[in-house]
């Protein structure tokens, strides 16, 4: 379960809850009149999450072939030349 947390208290603690939030490493459930409106996360959880969504995103671009193989240093040069040169157009 969830640890829950009222909206009063936020505003109250924000400092302290914010803590909290980074300490426990779990959602802070944001509660008012009994029904959640919103959670906190740490700063911990937020890179977990996004390095979390990366990966399934690199994971869904391989299997749908959208990746390239790289097996030798000449290759990456050309690569990161290429991806340079992409960046200069735009």
């Amino acid at each position: 379960m969830f640890n829950t947390i009222s909206a009063r208290q936020i505003q109250r603690e924000y400092k302290k809850v914010l803590q909290q939030a980074n300490k426990s490493k779990k959602p802070l459930v944001v509660m008012s009149n009994n029904k959640p409106l919103g959670a906190i996360i740490g700063l911990d959880l937020l890179e977990k999450l996004q390095i979390e969504a990366v990966i399934n995103e690199a994971l869904e671009e391989y299997k749908a072939g959208k990746t390239k193989s790289i097996s030798t240093p000449e290759e990456l040069k050309a690569e990161f030349k290429e991806i340079d040169r992409l960046a200069r157009l735009k």
